[in-house]
């Protein structure tokens, strides 16, 4: 890898050379007569990310410093909030085309705050829109100069903004002619970028901003170049995270020949300017008239005057000193400048700190974007209550996309909580509503890959709660159809006066039986057809009987008695061998218990000839 040179030289080092090969030479600086911009912001990232408060937000700002002061018309910025990959890509040829047919050079902007990692941007979406796809994407555009920020790392603390370690941009230094590519990222490698509740933004994009509107301009020619607004922001970026734990560090890859500068805006278009008197290095904070949003930050130069270029209005100065804050209003016009230390300042403890907590006085409109915004805030740590006020905007704007899209996020992190304490119920409610809230996360790839992981467990569960059900269901309504084997009692019937049975299931209706006639000292051997397959139904039956005696076993002086027998003395020996008819009505109750009542005809040879006779049937038993 060309690192080689970054691991081996200071930071410092690279900035200066970044410096010296944007500023080359012959006088002038190059800008292009046709700008074009796409600026991305997406708040929510992958299922697994934690969802940012303020990408969108950061997205909004340099849309407008671009439009302000960067030449760019606004017909000509494209503002994707939460766009899907395919929305980006689309974004991204329309911008090829517009600089194709320009008649003058044009310079391109590609501007993405949100989540990433090493090979994505996580923007919902198939199929994923990679980095590497978007640097090609860039490097064949047909434009004069291509200018990418990326402001993007993986996910963090609570303060911290997603995207992932990435490698830092190489140094590549090629021959003279300007045009080709730039590439600006919010981190090094393996440093993560981070949010600030405090600037209610992404620190780099801040400090970018900041820069953009003048802080950066070194040579007080109200110019800001590529290369300035890149210092400024590595400077600061890195001083502000170097007490966080995690130090952020800038990083930068160009790709670019020719002589001149990229001037990214200019300070003298008429806008309103508030100059900062050279002196100590104090802290002044710019803020809109509700203290809702941020709109810069500078430090006073020792050396030299500094002026922001603003849009008329007014705004809060808050003067940042060791023990207090000093606040004052400043009115701006739409021309001259204004000092910002001839306002009128009064102290304030800084516990009050530098932005306002929920701002009452914001129209309808931005209290709410100011509420989703607290809601996505919410999502990570506390779903419920997120839920519970994405559904509270959603009943004021029903067609807010973005709060359906955070209420999809709430629900998946309240499946995850399900999930921790084994509620697949719940899991399984939450995931489907989810999916419901923002039908997009079926292209969320880690989405999908965590709901087939609860589909494919939970399908597992179902099909053993199915198989328990059709068992139970099958034994009440239908017993016989589980059951395959039994054992009964004869009483008073034709296959025995007392006999004890076997039998099997076929079928449901099949029952081949054989008994031990134990009072008549035989054997009976059966097959009975159930006509339904009901608990109870009407059933047929064929049958034979064989005494031990007919089978030549001397039984001696053994007579058999009942009370169903006829007078014949010689009934048992003639009953000894008989065939019969059977029907009546089976019982086969959901324990197993079945009884059989009904009537057997026989036929045997008796001293007279063939003879009938009618026994009742009456049976007892279990089927197991």
């Amino acid at each position: 890898m060309r690192r080689t040179l970054l691991a081996c030289v200071n930071r410092i080092a690279c900035i200066a050379g970044l410096s010296i090969a944007l500023a080359i030479m012959l006088p002038g600086q190059a800008r292009a007569e046709r700008r074009y911009a796409v600026v991305i912001g997406a708040n929510a990232g992958w299922t697994q990310d934690r969802p940012l408060r303020y990408a969108e937000n950061d997205a909004e700002r340099i849309r407008d410093v671009l439009v302000a002061l960067g030449g760019f018309a606004t017909d000509r910025v494209a503002l994707l909030r939460d766009p899907d990959t395919g929305e980006v890509r689309e974004a991204l040829r329309q911008l090829a085309t517009a600089a194709r047919k320009a008649s003058e050079d044009a310079l391109v902007f590609v501007y993405y705050s949100g989540h990433a990692d090493a090979r994505h941007l996580h923007l919902r979406g198939e199929p994923p829109l990679s980095q590497g796809e978007l640097q090609d994407t860039l490097r064949a555009m047909p434009a004069a100069i291509k200018l990418a920020v990326i402001d993007a790392c993986k996910s963090g603390a609570v303060l911290r903004k997603g995207g992932g370690p990435a490698a830092e941009f190489d140094v590549d230094v090629v021959a003279p002619q300007l045009s080709g590519l730039v590439l600006l990222t919010s981190s090094g490698a393996d440093e993560l970028s981070q949010e600030s509740r405090a600037l209610a933004g992404s620190v780099f994009t801040h400090h970018l901003v900041s820069g953009m509107r003048g802080a950066a301009d070194d040579d007080s020619d109200q110019r800001v170049t590529v290369a300035e607004a890149y210092r400024y922001a590595y400077e600061r970026t890195r001083a502000d995270t170097a007490t966080s734990g995690a130090l952020q560090r800038p990083a930068f890859r160009y790709e670019l020949s020719g002589q001149g500068e990229i001037v990214l805006t200019e300070l003298a278009t008429g806008r309103a300017q508030l100059r900062v008197p050279r002196g100590p290095p104090q802290k002044y904070v710019i803020l809109d008239a509700h203290e809702w949003r941020l709109i810069a930050e500078v430090r006073a130069s020792p050396d030299r005057d500094l002026v922001l270029a603003l849009a008329p209005g007014t705004y809060h100065v808050k003067r940042v000193l060791e023990d207090r804050l000093e606040v004052a209003s400043i009115a701006l016009g739409a021309a001259g400048q204004t000092d910002i230390d001839r306002a009128a300042y009064r102290s304030m403890p800084l516990s009050t700190g530098i932005l306002k907590g929920e701002p009452s006085e914001l129209s309808p409109d931005e209290h709410h974007e100011w509420s989703r915004s607290r809601a996505f805030a919410l999502t990570d740590g506390q779903p419920v209550a997120a839920l519970n006020l994405f559904d509270r905007l959603l009943r004021e704007s029903p067609g807010d996309m973005l709060a359906w899209r955070g209420r999809a996020r709430a629900l998946v992190r309240m499946a995850e909580s399900y999930r921790r304490v084994n509620d697949t119920q719940g899991e399984e409610r939450a995931l489907q509503e989810a999916l419901r809230s923002d039908p997009s996360l079926s292209y969320d790839t880690e989405f999908q890959a965590r709901y087939q992981q609860f589909l494919t467990r939970n399908a597992a569960l179902r099909a053993v709660d199915t198989a328990r059900y059709e068992h139970e269901m099958a034994i009440r309504t239908s017993p016989r159809s589980i059951r395959r084997w039994g054992l009964g009692i004869e009483l008073a019937s034709g296959r025995g006066l007392f006999g004890v049975s076997g039998a099997m299931v076929v079928g449901q209706r099949l029952f081949p039986r054989v008994t031990l006639d134990i009072l008549g000292l035989g054997f009976d051997g059966s097959v009975g057809v159930a006509i339904l397959s009901s608990r109870w139904t009407p059933y047929i039956g064929i049958g034979g009987h064989v005494s031990l005696r007919q089978l030549g076993v001397d039984l001696g002086d053994h007579t058999m008695t009942s009370s169903m027998a006829s007078s014949d003395a010689d009934l048992n020996k003639e009953l000894g061998l008989h065939g019969r008819i059977e029907a009546g009505a089976q019982f086969v109750g959901s324990s197993g218990f079945t009884t059989e009542l009904g009537l057997s005809v026989i036929a045997y040879q008796g001293d007279r000839g063939l003879t009938a006779t009618a026994l009742p049937m009456i049976h007892l038993g279990w089927l197991f």
